[in-house]
């Protein structure tokens, strides 16, 4: 079948279900959505999502979004080249972030000749250079023409400086004047008085060299921005620990680092990993309760053997779980507390640590220990 044959929403030619949940677990009213395979391939997301499916039988893909349903769909009639009318700026932009979180560059082109096309106000203005910023997105050619005025000539600046000090962070471990003085320079903009344009467009660079980073496989640079990204908004936060965290490819690199042979950049992985636990411990970002768990099960097993049984590391990596699991229901810290002592008896690490850290789980320790 061609694919202008495609109907979004077509039942009889579909070929995959999607089932759209929010945050607090509520369902889309109108779940299962129909939709072809072929269409939602054109999102990495989704490429990934349907890789995981058993191939014998129709594909049901859950996915669990803080954007809006309706937002949500919008972006997917896009994916089919359907005509989309956008109500106004914003729900532009909300379409705009669904498509950067799905990796639709289409959609994301289209959301970006609607918004260069329309008249703003002075807000929304103001609101499309956050959204940009927040996302790590580069303007349209014809949208940043727009967006510029001639106060921009500082931002600019700042920018190219932003730019010239990351490039001094993520290349060295020693700690060098220049090193220094680039740190300074970023804690400065950061931590000081500066304007929220200054901090807007120093964080959009962090994000973007963070990304750099992880596709060039750069652990140390990872590992160098991270503690300055802290500084950012939840937005930065949280796109950097979808970019980092999320991504399958990374996580399976990693992973075959860790059970090959320690390297420098084990280490480098290691201590980005606690500093995101830490960060998610701590509330700095909203991440779902579904992915919080999911975040643990998948970096627990990862973790115990980055830590090369350095007593430490294991402390520090205990800690850092900890803070996450304490935000956790009581059925989630059992789920948790059983992959936790599955993965410390698998290397032979005394299990009675993550128990006795879980003092509201006494009762599971009989339950989880094997017998003897």
């Amino acid at each position: 079948m061609e694919n202008a044959q495609l109907r979004f929403g077509c039942p009889t030619s579909a070929d995959v279900k999607l089932w759209l949940m929010g945050p607090n677990e509520e369902k889309y009213e109108r779940n299962p959505v129909h939709l072809h395979s072929v269409i939602l391939e054109r999102s990495e997301f989704f490429e990934v999502k349907l890789s995981d499916q058993s191939s014998n039988k129709l594909p049901e893909i859950t996915v669990i979004t803080s954007h809006g349903f309706h937002d949500y769909l919008k972006c997917i009639q896009l994916m089919y080249g359907e005509r989309v009318n956008f109500s106004n700026v914003e729900e532009c932009l909300a379409i705009l972030s669904v498509a950067s979180e799905l990796l639709v560059d289409d959609c994301i082109n289209k959301c970006m000749q609607y918004l260069e096309a329309v008249r703003w106000t002075a807000e929304q203005k103001t609101q499309m250079r956050e959204v940009l910023s927040s996302l790590g997105l580069e303007a349209s050619a014809d949208l940043a023409a727009r967006l510029h005025t001639e106060d921009d000539e500082h931002i600019i600046f700042v920018e190219r400086m932003v730019t010239e000090m990351v490039s001094l962070i993520q290349g060295h471990h020693q700690v060098t004047k220049n090193r220094k003085i680039a740190e300074e320079y970023i804690t400065g903009i950061l931590e000081g008085n500066s304007s929220r344009e200054v901090v807007e467009v120093c964080g959009r660079v962090l994000l973007r060299e963070f990304k750099s980073c992880i596709g060039s496989g750069n652990f140390l640079g990872m590992r160098s921005l991270s503690k300055f990204i802290q500084y950012c908004k939840g937005e930065i936060l949280e796109a950097a620990f979808r970019a980092f965290v999320e991504d399958p490819e990374l996580t399976k690199h990693i992973k075959e680092l860790a059970w090959e042979t320690y390297q420098q950049c084990c280490e480098d992985a290691f201590y980005t990993i606690i500093w995101f636990m830490e960060a998610t411990g701590e509330g700095k970002m909203n991440i779902s309760r579904a992915s919080r768990i999911s975040f643990l099960i998948t970096w627990l097993p990862i973790m115990t053997k980055l830590c090369f049984g350095e007593l430490l590391k294991f402390a520090e990596f205990e800690k850092a779980v900890l803070n996450i699991v304490e935000s956790l229901l009581l059925v989630d810290k059992e789920r948790i507390c059983a992959v936790w002592a599955k993965v410390y008896n698998d290397y032979n690490i005394d299990i009675a640590t993550p128990f006795t850290l879980f003092k509201d789980l006494l009762d599971a320790h009989d339950k989880y220990t094997p017998k003897q």
